[in-house]
């Protein structure tokens, strides 16, 4: 504020005029310095401010006054908070009185002062055009930092869901077979202690995967390092997924149609978990004795079909509970479908198509 304020009286004094000028001349040219501190609160009213300053000396004094210094940080200020126009109009007034006042005051030859008034429209247009720039490049900055924080956000939500997932596909099979285990061991404690041995040992081992995912887990977290907490399972894998489902007393039969061939890790992970959250709503709610795995090789898709012989009612399968949530959000994820249904005539299925890559079809059927 000093520095223009000094600028401005310095060029009243400098300036040719006819006559010296007195303590209005100079005290009106350095109020538009004086209303610079209120730039960022209100740039259009110190624009305004100062050009209203402007053409009050030029109607007063008898000094020649060049606009550039006391408009100079004014007009910048306005382009800068976004008032290009305003700024451009001011300027071009602020350069129509330069112009004028020397024609209107000495008489001054019109293409004169025109001349004269020409190098202080460039500077004029020059700090408007800077504003302007400043203020795009500072946007532009904006929107880009919340772009990557709306990505960030984005990236973290899924992370989370992935992780959530992961979790529920897993602890909730391994616990549900650890609840029907220890009633087994709790009914058979007196009249089989071998069997309640066996029980025991099952719930231990159980507890011990359970323990290894979460650990797994909890160190993925801490490190945030873009990876599964464990290696993805695949379709070649069931078998001992099935184990665990026949060892609560379920009757467990698989079906294979087409040739078995290596899929998307997507599609295969997709499979896995579909089979094993199924699994899992079977022990824990359908009260069923035997349950039919499908799984069906086609040209362009794999099917997976998990049929239990239960209730059949929406409680052997809630809707709303994570498991069913997060096999839908999986099987979309890739394009596929999924439905789900109690049977007329009692039980529950669960079927899912995934698209793969197309392949030659080669038509045998295997059963277990």
């Amino acid at each position: 504020m000093l520095v223009v304020v000094t600028a401005i009286e310095l060029q009243i004094i400098a300036a040719p005029n006819t006559g010296t000028p007195d303590a209005l001349a100079c005290g009106i040219g350095a109020l538009p310095g004086l209303l610079l501190p209120l730039r960022h609160r209100a740039p259009l009213g110190v624009l305004f401010g100062s050009l209203g300053l402007m053409i009050v000396f030029y109607a007063t004094a008898s000094t020649d006054l060049s606009p550039v210094v006391p408009l100079a940080v004014p007009l910048y200020s306005a382009a800068r908070a976004g008032h290009l126009r305003a700024a451009g109009a001011c300027a071009g007034l602020a350069v129509l009185g330069t112009a004028l006042y020397p024609v209107v005051k000495a008489g001054t030859p019109v293409a004169h002062a025109l001349g004269t008034a020409l190098p202080q429209a460039g500077l004029l247009a020059a700090l408007v055009l800077l504003g302007e720039t400043v203020r795009n490049r500072h946007t532009s900055a904006r929107l880009i930092a919340r772009e990557r924080e709306r990505e960030a956000a984005a990236r973290m939500a899924g992370e989370r869901e992935r992780i959530a997932r992961e979790l529920h596909d897993v602890l909730a099979h391994t616990l549900a077979g650890a609840a029907v285990q220890a009633s087994v061991a709790a009914d058979t404690l007196e009249d089989d202690p071998h069997t309640c041995r066996t029980a025991l040992t099952a719930v231990r081992t159980a507890y011990r995967d359970a323990r290894a995912e979460l650990a797994a887990t909890i160190g993925l977290l801490r490190t945030g390092e873009d990876r599964d907490p464990a290696p993805a399972p695949r379709l070649g894998e069931l078998t001992e997924l099935l184990d665990t489902a026949r060892g609560t007393g379920l009757l467990v039969r698989t079906e294979v149609t087409g040739i078995p061939r290596p899929l998307p890790a997507a599609v295969e992970v997709t499979g896995y978990r579909i089979v094993q959250e199924s699994l899992t709503n079977v022990i824990r709610h359908a009260e069923a004795g035997s349950v039919r795995i499908a799984l069906g090789y086609r040209r362009t898709a794999l099917t997976v079909s998990v049929t239990d012989d239960g209730r059949g009612t929406a409680e052997s399968a809630p809707e709303q509970g994570y498991g069913q949530l997060g096999m839908r959000e999986r099987v979309t994820a890739i394009g596929g479908e999924l439905r789900t249904g109690a049977l007329p005539g009692g039980g529950y299925r669960v079927h899912a198509e995934l698209p793969c890559a197309p392949d030659e079809p080669r038509g045998t059927d295997r059963a277990a």
